[in-house]
């Protein structure tokens, strides 16, 4: 059995297609404009494909792990498509019809993780066995515009047999960026910005909506509206509730005072909810962020289930220029099962094209293991004196973080330069806030150098050659 949703632009006209679309114009508007962004992740290659994936977005995993595992190579685990890319034929729920994935700390937009992949124009994320709660994230490398109000649209599998996943979008100004976020009720150490926009479709198949401003989660929610009915309740019959293959269409309309999230029903019509934001938005641009949760993927009883079906992810304007993102794929690990030495120093490197210029505003983002205050110490090719660098947000006691936090420091392009640039990080001296169980040491991650581009130089996505197919296994 073939996927049986075509991505927008590559589907079958017929007639029930069309009462379908005069249906849609009766309960929600067509959008047929010029996108600010689009992404329909075309493709067709003959295995799952990460090399085909569009270097528009950033691709970033980031699971919880024992600071002495932070390298830990994990078995592989189920995610839907063959390794023919071809269906499977049988059900998904198959695992022998299904590839594997090994899911890493060490994915990147310019070398995305196993956890990404692209399968017969769409891409899918996954969640490989990873022994705790993790969360994938990918995002376009350019920001959303909503100052006149605003239409996100992207396609999604909608199916309610996720057991301990789910899958959420969260909208914050780009300076607020965290790499991977959560609830701060769930086991992970970072938890939302002062100013953000968060819709979550729950494991059981439910919409919920909330905006937040003025303090980090929990704190500065404004507005917390849960759409009481699951899909079951609105669409008993729809056979995206079953098959995983099947995706509808999510639109998401941002106003000044209100959020509509519609999502498309098996006969093309749109079923729409509504949450009111008295206040009104508290910020106007900011990044699109899809991110995965999951839990240890054998918990009850899951085995297969963990893979998201993604599509036509698009945004309305006015256009707002994409940055640059300059990665590397090396951790720095200064941690151990104890205390390391202060002293101790990693190093890590970022090849850059050219010499940043003041118009580049160069920004140095990654994520911080365990970091202590004032602890977490950078030089930057070569330089004599120590910078200091701090996640966004240390732990209530303000002293610390126990998991992976992100941090954001701008550069001075003098900084930097074309080619090679080492990034050597050392264990500073132990602060005197630190309780005794707090080891010394820290690790970095995801360390990337952002620099902006011109609006007009939009990025397209660039294709790589295809990949040979693997044999089956």
């Amino acid at each position: 059995m073939q996927e049986t949703r075509l991505p927008r632009g590559k589907r079958r006209t017929s007639a029930v297609r069309l009462c379908a679309l005069f249906s849609v114009a009766l309960t929600a508007p067509l959008f047929a404009q010029n996108w600010a962004f689009e992404e329909t992740f075309d493709g067709q290659p003959g295995t799952p494909s990460a090399e085909l994936l569009p270097r528009t977005f950033d691709y970033a995993v980031t699971h919880r792990t024992h600071p002495k595992e932070h390298d830990k190579t994990f078995v592989r685990y189920p995610a839907d498509h063959g390794m023919s890319c071809a269906g499977p034929e049988n059900p998904v729920s198959v695992p022998d019809r299904q590839h594997l994935v090994r899911t890493t700390h060490f994915s990147s937009g310019a070398e995305p993780d196993e956890s990404f992949y692209l399968c017969r124009d769409h891409m899918m994320s996954s969640m490989g066995d990873v022994e705790g709660y993790s969360v994938t994230a990918f995002w376009p490398k350019q920001e959303f515009d909503f100052s006149r109000g605003g239409v996100l649209e992207f396609d999604v599998n909608i199916n309610d047999d996720h057991p301990r996943s789910w899958w959420e979008v969260l909208i914050a100004p780009r300076d607020q960026l965290r790499i991977g976020p959560a609830e701060d009720w769930l086991p992970i150490d970072e938890t939302y910005p002062a100013d953000r926009i968060l819709l979550t479709f729950h494991e059981t198949s439910k919409r919920e909506i909330k905006v937040g401003t003025g303090a980090i989660a929990p704190d500065g929610w404004t507005v917390n509206e849960d759409d009481w009915r699951d899909w079951r309740d609105i669409d008993a019959d729809d056979p995206a509730l079953s098959d995983r293959r099947v995706r509808r269409t999510m639109r998401v309309e941002l106003e000044r005072a209100k959020i509509r999230w519609s999502v498309e029903k098996a006969d093309g019509t749109f079923d729409t909810y509504s949450a009111p934001v008295p206040d009104g938005l508290p910020f106007t641009r900011g990044l699109v962020q899809f991110k995965t949760h999951a839990y240890t993927p054998e918990k009850d009883g899951n085995d297969d289930a963990y893979t998201f079906h993604w599509d036509n992810v698009r945004f309305t304007g006015p256009v707002v220029g994409p940055y640059e993102a300059y990665e590397t794929t090396e951790l720095a690990y200064l941690q151990a099962n104890g205390d390391r030495d202060i002293g101790d120093r990693a190093r890590q490197h970022i090849a850059l094209p050219r010499a940043p210029t003041a118009s580049d505003r160069p920004v140095l983002v990654g994520q911080l293991h365990g970091a202590l205050r004032g602890q977490v110490l950078l030089r930057i090719n070569g330089e004599t004196g120590a910078r200091r660098v701090d996640p966004l947000h240390y732990s209530d006691s303000g002293c610390g973080t126990t998991g992976w936090t992100t941090f954001r420091v701008p550069l001075d392009p003098e900084d930097l330069n074309a080619g090679t640039n080492v990034f050597e990080w050392e264990i500073g001296p132990r602060p005197d806030c630190a309780i005794d169980w707090w080891w010394d040491g820290f690790s970095v991650k995801s360390l990337e150098v952002q620099m902006e581009r011109d609006a007009q130089q939009i990025l397209r996505p660039r294709r790589r050659a295809l990949p040979r197919p693997a044999p089956n296994p």
